[in-house]
């Protein structure tokens, strides 16, 4: 049965008595505990009251995260789906969240388009919060901010030792080494992964009978693929910019990703990175270090310490000792001013309109390795007509039958050729020559690019 839609009748804004019923509610919650009563009560104030009944679909996978919502009463169930035809399971229910509850804060403070439906398990009562109002409430209390952040990093740290379980499950079943017995651990998981473990158990018990693999690596597709941000238009870009990305996933997801948004109307943050690991671990941790760089760097003006609040996030929870390359850069669309700091992602270059190419040397070390690095922030100036270029290294290492890499000669001068096309065709025309080269035999990683042209108005 498709689920129900919001209708108009359902949604009001609180009046007194209701404002302080909610903010009792809502006190009780974590993020919550350092902040003052009479801020939360006018924060919740601000609101709109929502009542409905089961089955109402409350945020959409996909959207943009432009709200929040408090449960004050009831239970909400989070689900993903999947376009894969070869995925038994329509959707797959991650969790049930019973009030108090706060739904969709990370998206609403990033920007960042959603990445799991919402519905009502039972009647629910909530009050939903738009972006504006919880970044006031943020710039006005600081601990409340910080209390999103300390929350963020708990769930990545509960995630973060539940996947490592399940990803060890699966290398026993790779080996043949599984005992049934693994199974026993998930009969009583977390309560926010309950339904998670229950399909995982279904799941590894499917991966005997060899149905496991194509399973595991539908839902990483699936998690990294609902990361990649939508494409930005010459009109949303003032037509200051040509910008481009693309990624080819090889049959073993790995964990890829690009991202770029605009931080305001002059400045452009483009950065496109590479976890260690394949499959869901690598998925997750890479959605992880996505939504840490876009959270803080609407925070924090200098790159290099947004940079370095992020690797240290990333230290705290990283219990699977993962670690991610990463070139992150900010572009003055006005000026053409560059600022970025490479992490280890040596995979880069400054195609410059005469012909030149530069290769951004490395300014601090992966994330994830060393808790309290801060790497270096380079600044340097895209004249008009030049074009940065970040790409995988599923493009320089793609092999031939005779076991040959395309390399990073054979990619230099595919892009001098490629230069004069627009940054879509220049990504598609590299893309082919590397597919090209490999011919017949198998690509083992993700091929993953981005381009962006300075292309100043006047």
């Amino acid at each position: 049965m498709p689920p129900l839609t919001l209708r108009q009748d359902e949604v009001r804004r609180l009046d007194p008595e209701e404002v302080a019923a909610a903010t009792a509610v809502m006190a009780r919650h974590p993020y919550f505990a350092d902040f003052p009563v009479a801020a939360l009560a006018a924060l919740i104030a601000e609101g709109e009251k929502l009542t409905v009944p089961p089955g109402t679909r409350l945020i959409r996978r996909g959207d943009l995260g432009t709200f929040a919502l408090l449960v004050v009463e009831g239970t909400v169930v989070v689900t993903i789906d999947t376009p894969y035809a070869h995925v038994e399971q329509a959707h797959v229910e991650l969790a049930h969240l019973s009030a108090p509850a706060v739904i969709g804060e990370i998206a609403a403070f990033t920007g960042v388009a959603r990445t799991a439906h919402v519905d009502a398990a039972k009647e629910l009562t909530a009050v939903r919060l738009s972006a504006e109002a919880l970044e006031a409430a943020g710039r006005a209390h600081p601990a409340l901010l910080s209390a999103v952040m300390r929350q963020f990093g708990r769930r990545f740290e509960t995630f973060n030792r539940v996947f490592g379980f399940y990803a060890n499950a699966l290398n026993a079943l790779e080996r043949r080494e599984f005992d049934l017995k693994l199974l026993d651990d998930l009969r009583n998981p977390l309560p926010e992964l309950v339904d998670f473990s229950h399909s995982f158990r279904r799941l590894a018990e499917a991966i005997m009978t060899r149905v496991a693999e194509r399973r595991e690596m539908a839902n990483a597709a699936a998690i990294q693929r609902s990361m990649l941000p939508p494409p930005l238009s010459a009109d949303v870009l003032g037509g200051r910019a040509d910008i481009a990305a693309a990624m080819r996933p090889a049959k073993d997801v790995g964990g890829d990703f690009y991202d770029y948004f605009l931080i305001d109307a002059r400045h452009l943050v483009v950065s496109l990175g590479d976890v260690a690991g394949k499959g869901t671990p690598a998925a997750l941790f890479m959605s992880a270090t996505q939504t840490a760089l876009r959270m803080v760097l609407r925070r924090e003006a200098d790159l290099a310490s947004a940079v370095a609040t992020v690797n240290d996030l990333l230290c705290a929870t990283n219990g699977e000792d993962m670690f991610v390359t990463l070139f992150c850069a900010v572009i003055d669309l006005e000026s053409g001013d560059l600022i970025y700091c490479n992490c280890g992602h040596t995979d880069a270059m400054i195609l410059r309109a005469d012909g030149a190419i530069e290769r951004p040397a490395a300014t601090g070390m992966a994330l994830a390795i060393l808790e309290g690095t801060k790497p270096r922030a380079v600044t340097d100036r895209l004249a008009p007509g030049d074009r940065l270029f970040l790409f995988s290294d599923g493009l320089t290492d793609a092999i031939n039958p005779d076991e040959i890499s395309f390399g990073d000669a054979r990619l230099e001068a595919a892009a001098l050729r490629a230069l004069p096309l627009p940054a879509d065709a220049f990504l598609a025309t590299l893309l082919d020559a590397a597919a090209a080269h490999s011919g017949t035999a198998p690509q083992f990683d993700d091929m993953t690019a981005l381009a962006v042209t300075f292309t100043p108005v006047g």
